[in-house]
């Protein structure tokens, strides 16, 4: 629909990312012509391989489905990877928030605090994760206050 709307000017291309192949219903018979076109990929995380001989970022996509067992040292060697052979801090600190989300969503019952703990993860407080949970607690708070 959004295609249809907005007729973008750039090339596009889509990739769509399912955990595994069961997940995927097949049923693209609407959208046949961007397949059929190229325009739209489907991944399977499941069949990438080893996450120690793909790229970084991929492999750091591929952590959403370890159970929690394999991710803590899955998750410890995206992070060294991450460090040395990102060259551009923007670059490492984007992949390193999308590491810390992954793992507060897969470990749920722990705080952020031992999440970053576990993981070393750097100065917690400078992730955009962070600063947004401290926003909506200090909404959250001074609406209590002032009611």
């Amino acid at each position: 629909m959004y295609l249809r709307q907005n007729q973008p000017k750039n090339n596009w291309r889509a990739v769509l990312i399912y955990p595994n192949r069961s997940i995927d219903t097949g049923d693209i018979k609407h959208y046949r012509e961007y397949f059929d076109s190229g325009r739209v990929t489907r991944i399977y995380l499941d069949e990438l391989g080893k996450a120690e001989s793909l790229p970084v970022g991929i492999a750091t996509i591929k952590l959403v489905i370890e159970n929690e067992n394999t991710a803590v040292q899955l998750a410890r060697q995206l992070i060294d990877r991450t460090r040395l052979e990102l060259i551009s801090p923007p670059q490492q600190r984007q992949l390193l928030q999308l590491i810390e989300t992954i793992l507060v969503y897969k470990f749920i019952n722990m705080s952020r605090e031992e999440i970053a703990a576990m993981f070393e993860i750097g100065d917690l407080k400078q992730t955009r994760f962070y600063q947004e949970a401290r926003k909506e607690l200090s909404t959250t708070f001074h609406k209590f206050v002032t009611n």
